[in-house]
């Protein structure tokens, strides 16, 4: 289990000038296409498409990292070299833990939308 948030607000933060209204704005973004960006992953894996699946588990690696979810990074990351090796089954056996994780910073997202502005 997760016993660290993934969601890095402080970093987040510093990196978008203290920015908040963006950081909002970049949260309700993530969670909106999240649903999105894993169907296309899980499309590219199941029907084989290995160009697909890199772009797919990239992107959702490079969302990831602008909240500065590290352990969700190094997931995908690794779901990205997977791909890149032609090892679909290898990203496939990931996306579960990937599916969670992202589950977890979703919810971390949500709770900071809920906060006050």
């Amino acid at each position: 289990m997760q016993d660290e948030p993934l969601f890095d607000r402080r970093a987040t933060l510093d990196n978008l000038g203290q920015d908040l209204a963006l950081m909002r704005l970049m949260a309700q973004t993530f969670i909106d296409d999240i649903p999105r960006m894993f169907a296309e992953l899980r499309a590219a894996l199941s029907c084989g498409d290995g160009p697909a699946a890199v772009r797919a588990s990239h992107s959702l690696k490079g969302s990831a990292a602008n909240f500065g979810a590290a352990p969700l990074v190094g997931w995908v990351g690794g779901m990205e070299r997977d791909c890149r090796a032609g090892d679909l089954a290898g990203a496939s056996a990931r996306t579960d833990e990937a599916a969670r994780l992202t589950a977890v910073l979703v919810a971390e997202l949500w709770a900071e939308l809920s906060g006050p502005a």
